[in-house]
């Protein structure tokens, strides 16, 4: 009996460190005594999880506050990590936090009144600060922003800093003052970019948002979903006067008819421009009537040359020497604003009104006549290069004060200028 026991005991004792060694062979494997521990702390929230070495956290069970967006993470050291590779040790991590994105990012940017959308422009800071403010779903601080007249994309990214990870605003760089089209192409790619990854796109469908916008024009299709096309106006093809402004619409978009000219300046609003705000604002006045009356460019520039003959008076004021420049826009405001003026005044009116039509005219200062009498005219170049005058004052003397009613001096090639005697400087040589 006492031998039966002893056996039994010793069975016993065999299985009991069979099961032991069993069990601390499964520990080894799981690792269950070696497991680590990562803490994420987001907030005022505080996860805990458990990994094995060589193993990954799920990210998905770390709590983000409600109205935040995860931006990225930085390790005790506080520099920025990525807690989705393997752990190898214990390790805290803290995450960045943004606002979260709207869900969609509402337009910002109108048409003017007749459904412009000026896309060279500059954008102001109050125009960008509504572009922020529509990416989020809560109210984000734009007063710097708002402080600036423009913005380059340097200021745009550092007032971004905190509402995007740094890799999300890398490239946005630049000195130069943001156009309307250029600061739709960072903040509408970037917002689209965070809240759907990089396959978002466009589809191949081509459509005018606004008249003067090309569809076809890199960054336009970023431009128009960043558009309030409430106001949104059609042209139907031809010329149209704006405010004093010739457009061409061809069913694509609208166009200044000065864009192919070389002489004329452009304003930060894309129009065209003397430099002069006051002559500018006489000449769109001038050409209003005149591009409302008339169907093709060459018919407004005839009634502009009209215009200025039969509706101004002479009167002697300055005169210049053979090749002066720099007269032209003061004459010109002059003879628009008074109504009276001598022959470098209506050439300078005329110069205005057809540089306000997208023509390269030029006025002159020289002599006319075999007598060389001081006159001042306008001369245009046509698409062959050859030399054109054009010569109000003297055609208006004529007419009104000789009653020469056949004498003809609009559009004169070299040949019919020839007996006029026309003497200018070398530089309209």
């Amino acid at each position: 009996m006492e031998k039966e026991l002893k056996r039994a005991l010793i069975l016993t004792a065999a299985l009991v460190a069979a099961a032991v060694c069993s069990f601390v062979a499964a520990v080894a494997q799981t690792g269950a005594f070696t497991r680590l521990t990562l803490s994420f702390s987001a907030g005022e929230t505080e996860t805990t999880l458990f990994v094995q070495p060589g193993g990954t956290p799920d990210l998905a069970d770390v709590a983000i506050p409600a109205g935040s967006r995860l931006l990225g993470w930085l390790d005790a050291a506080g520099e920025e990590a990525d807690p989705a590779v393997p752990a190898e040790a214990d390790a805290a991590y803290t995450a960045l936090l943004g606002p979260r994105l709207a869900a969609e990012m509402e337009p910002w940017l109108a048409l003017d009144g007749h459904g412009l959308a000026h896309p060279d422009a500059l954008v102001t800071g109050a125009q960008i600060a509504d572009g922020v403010r529509a990416m989020f779903e809560s109210e984000v601080d734009t007063e710097e922003l708002e402080g600036l007249d423009y913005v380059s994309a340097s200021e745009l990214a550092a007032a971004l800093d905190g509402l995007f990870a740094a890799g999300e605003l890398k490239g946005i760089i630049g000195g130069a003052p943001l156009t309307r089209i250029e600061a739709a192409n960072i903040l509408y790619p970037l917002y689209m970019t965070a809240r759907y990854g990089e396959a978002w796109g466009f589809d191949a469908m081509y459509s005018v948002a606004a008249p003067d916008l090309d569809p076809l024009r890199e960054g336009a299709d970023c431009l128009a979903a960043c558009l309030d096309l409430s106001g949104a106006v059609r042209y139907g093809e031809g010329l149209h006067n704006i405010d004093g402004w010739l457009y061409r619409a061809d069913g694509m978009g609208l166009f200044l008819m000065d864009e192919e000219a070389g002489g004329i300046s452009y304003g930060p609003d894309g129009r065209a421009t003397s430099g002069d705000a006051e002559l500018d604002e006489l000449v769109a006045e001038a050409l209003a009537p005149i591009c409302a009356s008339c169907y093709t460019r060459e018919e407004m520039l005839r009634a502009a040359y009209l215009y200025v003959r039969d509706n101004f008076q002479y009167l002697r004021r300055n005169y210049y020497e053979v090749g002066d420049e720099g007269w032209q826009t003061s004459e010109a405001v002059t003879m628009l604003s008074t109504g009276r003026g001598n022959c470098y005044n209506y050439a300078a009116a005329f110069w205005a009104l057809a540089r306000g039509l997208g023509y390269d005219a030029c006025a002159v200062a020289g002599t006319v006549g075999w007598d060389r009498s001081p006159h001042g005219w306008v001369i245009m170049y046509d698409a062959e290069g050859t030399r054109v005058i054009y010569d109000v004052e003297l055609e208006m003397a004529y007419h009104y004060e000789r009653g020469r009613t056949d004498t003809n001096l609009y559009e004169l090639y070299p040949d019919a200028a020839y007996s006029w005697n026309y003497i200018y400087g070398e530089q309209y040589e």
